[in-house]
């Protein structure tokens, strides 16, 4: 007995010791992890800058105590034009989230730091769970990433399930797919009893088969969009511009069929199409004056569903035959080769760090707290300018869509995005010194073109005149480099 006492004494002194190590010894919790990292950070002040977006600027202002909390680092906000960073001479700002367009720029001018490698680690974090193409290509420039995605849209092709169901054909594929489509839903006879405003000569009157944002600014990206798996060959880097000489390619043949097929498209919308931008586009589509539109959702946007209208997404079409700029002649894509040619820097904000910043590191950790999982849908989705990027967001796309859209459509649509950001073959419209300037050219191709004033191959040759003389004017070295 006294044995057994004994034993039953020793393991109660070691319950007792067992338990008082794990007393001395707690996972580390949230507490533990803003303590750590308001160590270094602690005193510091951050000056941050938003350019251009005065949603997100919000968005981030209304952080700062949260930030404050758990780094003991502070940050101010302030706000400033796209133009003036555009011809700043220096970041009088630790970071910096600008139209993702404006990397480039800054780059050029040595004006931003490269992100330090030991924050692009794919064991878990932001930065893993960011998509692969904001990433690694649209936070990049020569070769070297050199910010952080807030997000970057990609147009996309909204349509009406029901009218498609009537009609027995399935979402557009290609180019070609796209535009026997847009016929068929323009078609109010081809569409019997469930044509939209049969009832009301004023709403038929309206009824497109399709309408395109093709308003200033914008005309020339939509050509870009649909040129893009046209022009871009797997196997050659010349796409906007020839890589050697800097001779614009906008007059070849791929622009020149994208542009006539644009043309017509337009025959098949409302006559003051090229007054339209996204936001328009998209209203249109939620008044129900058409079957498809291209645009592509957001939070951001306030928008009335006229009754019974349903939405379904699907990437922009590509195509199956490709100009082969060498050879001068057109080829069928191999099996393995992907159709579509998504479009990146549409829009989109980046978050960077300044070169001259005192707190880089902070800096750093300031975007990737702004952009990551849990603050970035207050920060990112109010504005119009962004859309979802990272893998998280799938999970709760209603965050990232207007109001009349559906669960179903908007998982419908982030698996789109999702899809799109995987593309072995993406275009960039243009992110070089005289932007502006070049998309500008292409819009009044686009409008002459549309106007009748030219035909589509003197329009564009014209507007490849407008970037030659841009290009020499810039600098062709400067640009070409």
């Amino acid at each position: 007995m006294a044995i057994q006492s004994l034993d039953q004494h020793i393991l109660r002194l070691l319950a007792t010791l067992f338990c008082l190590l794990l007393a001395g010894c707690p996972k580390p919790g949230a507490d533990d992890n803003a303590s750590s990292t308001r160590g270094p950070l602690a005193g510091v002040t951050l000056r941050l800058l938003v350019v251009g977006d005065p949603a997100i600027a919000a968005g981030a202002g209304q952080l700062r105590g949260e930030w404050e909390a758990q780094t003991g680092c502070d940050f101010t906000l302030e706000q400033l034009g796209q133009q003036e960073l555009a011809d700043a001479d220096a970041l009088d700002a630790d970071a910096v989230i600008c139209p993702s367009h404006l990397l480039g720029v800054l780059a050029e001018r040595e004006l931003v730091a490269p992100l330090p490698k030991k924050h692009m680690r794919y064991d878990g974090g932001p930065w893993a769970e960011t998509f692969e193409l904001p990433k690694l290509r649209e936070a990049a420039w020569a070769e070297r990433v050199r910010a952080v995605s807030f997000g970057s849209p990609v147009m996309v092709c909204y349509y009406r399930p029901d009218l498609l169901e009537k009609l027995r054909r399935r979402p557009p594929r290609t180019w070609a797919e796209y535009q026997k489509l847009a016929k068929l839903l323009a078609d109010r006879k081809a569409l019997g009893e469930v044509a939209p405003g049969t009832d009301a000569t004023a709403k038929a009157a309206r009824w497109s088969g399709t309408i395109e944002p093709l308003g200033p600014g914008w005309a020339g990206i939509v050509l870009l969009a649909r040129a893009a798996p046209y022009a871009k060959h797997r196997d050659q880097y010349s796409t906007l511009f020839d890589t050697t000489t800097m001779e614009p390619l906008v007059a070849g043949e791929p622009f020149v069929r994208a542009l006539r097929e644009l043309v017509a498209a337009v025959k098949l919308g409302p006559s003051k199409q090229l007054e339209y931008d996204p936001a328009a586009v998209r209203a249109a589509f939620w008044r129900g004056e058409c079957g498809m539109a291209l645009s592509w959702p957001t939070a951001a946007a306030d928008v009335p569903a006229a009754e019974g209208i349903e939405v379904g997404f699907v990437e922009l079409p590509g195509s199956k035959e490709v100009f082969n700029v060498g050879t001068s002649t057109w080829e069928s894509r191999a099996d393995d080769d992907d159709p579509r040619v998504v479009l990146r820097g549409i829009a989109g904000r980046l978050g960077v760090v300044s070169a001259k910043s005192a707190h880089p590191e902070a800096a750093w950790q300031l975007l990737f707290w702004l952009s990551g999982e849990q603050f970035s849908p207050d920060v990112c989705a109010a504005s119009p300018a962004v859309t979802l990027f990272r893998r998280s967001h799938t999970q709760k796309p209603l965050a990232w869509v207007e109001k009349p859209v559906s669960m179903s459509a908007a998982a419908e649509y982030a698996a789109v995005v999702e899809a799109a950001m995987r593309h072995e073959q993406w275009l960039f419209a243009l992110r070089i010194p005289g932007r502006s300037q070049y998309l500008s050219a292409l819009d009044a191709a686009v409008r002459a073109a549309v106007r009748g004033e030219q035909s589509p191959a003197e329009a564009l040759r014209q507007a490849a005149d407008r970037w030659r003389a841009i290009t020499q004017r810039l600098g062709t070295e400067k640009q070409k480099s």
